[in-house]
């Protein structure tokens, strides 16, 4: 589960945005340990271009009076790559989603943040509210790789290739979802970088207590 993630790279992502032809990238909400159920920044297509918006990060919601909010009965923050066949959203709405870094844990222990050093996105599915005034998100996550399963057993987020191609097709609306089947197994490289882990010392927090290592290096309280 990726439950918190990092879109602090200002400069960075500005830069990632704008070689990758997203539109409106003067949207893009900033900060480190974004939470579930807050207001994060994703790119769509479905203005026929890459254009930032804003979505909640929680795909399911509920309607309360005139507002909507998180779904009490779903916890939809992320989804499953093993029910992506079921869900609509990822043959009509798929997303990306704009990042620097995430941070996983071990059953709530020894949390660890992820990064590559350089901006990415992840992939994800969106759904729209209200006659498309507002949406929701997302993220798609993949089975553990066995160089992480050590940090969290569970699963890995999907991070979309650092290709234009893909994300144009990503983006479009095109219902066959075929061609993203060899992208549905989790990888530890992204644009020529490893992935690297560094330890902190709460899941929320920002303060570190060790170095950033490769995935595949040991480190000092993992085994």
């Amino acid at each position: 589960m990726c439950s918190l993630f990092d879109a602090d790279d200002h400069a960075g992502i500005e830069r990632f945005l704008e070689q990758v032809g997203v539109g409106y990238p003067q949207r893009m909400i900033y900060g480190r340990r974004r939470r579930p159920t807050s207001q994060v920044s994703i790119v769509t297509g479905r203005h026929g271009t890459p254009e930032l918006e804003t979505a909640i990060w929680h795909l399911y919601l509920q309607k309360e009076g005139d507002h909507y909010s998180p779904h009490k009965k779903y916890w939809s923050i992320n989804s499953n790559w093993r029910k992506l066949p079921k869900r609509p959203e990822y043959r009509h709405s798929r997303c990306l989603i704009p990042a620097n870094a995430w941070v996983e844990s071990q059953h709530g222990d020894n949390p660890v943040e992820f990064s590559f050093g350089l901006p990415f996105f992840f992939c994800g599915l969106y759904k729209s509210w209200d006659d498309g005034r507002l949406l929701s998100c997302s993220i798609i996550t993949l089975p553990a790789h066995p160089l992480t399963e050590r940090f969290h057993d569970k699963s890995l987020p999907m991070i979309a290739p650092p290709s234009s191609g893909f994300i144009r097709q990503w983006l479009s609306g095109d219902t066959d979802t075929t061609p993203f089947s060899p992208y549905l197994v989790p990888r530890v490289d992204y644009a020529d970088r490893v992935l690297q882990y560094r330890p902190v010392k709460r899941a929320t927090s920002t303060d570190y207590t060790g170095p950033a290592l490769p995935v595949g290096a040991p480190g000092e309280g993992q085994s």
